[in-house]
């Protein structure tokens, strides 16, 4: 019974403590004009326009290679058309994720989506004109 007095008398006195803490604070005024936060600013983007980044809507596309095999629900990812398994070239398109083979086979992989992409691919280190020109780029 000793310990259970103790920790009433401890949550009582706490709940004296909060009440006294309670008891002290004051609400400010929500009269208009009063308190409110000053305007702020608008700031122009502080990048300059050689270091921002595309928007989604501005490209046609993002391109990395996957060099070591591709393993997709415990399965090795091979081309349908040549059976190769690595040095993929994936492109994440608004239509997909579409892999490449080094023999220049394409096609849509279904089980793959832009999340998959996004947490696979590191940063954006170049931008091309064209998807020859990031093909080149890669070494294809």
């Amino acid at each position: 019974m000793f310990g259970r007095n103790r920790e009433l008398r401890e949550r009582r006195e706490a709940q004296q403590r909060w009440e006294a803490l309670s008891a002290g604070h004051v609400e400010p005024s929500l009269e208009p004009g009063h308190g409110e936060p000053a305007a702020t600013p608008v700031v122009d983007d502080f990048l300059p326009p050689e270091l921002r980044l595309p928007t989604g809507e501005e490209l046609a596309g993002i391109l990395m290679t996957h060099d070591l095999p591709l393993v997709l629900d415990g399965e090795v990812r091979a081309c349908s058309e040549c059976s190769s398994y690595r040095k993929w070239i994936v492109a994440s398109t608004p239509t997909g994720v579409w892999l490449r083979c080094p023999a220049g086979h394409q096609q849509v992989e279904p089980r793959l989506d832009a999340a998959w992409f996004n947490r696979t691919s590191g940063p954006i280190t170049a931008q091309h004109a064209s998807y020859e020109e990031c093909l080149r780029f890669l070494g294809h």
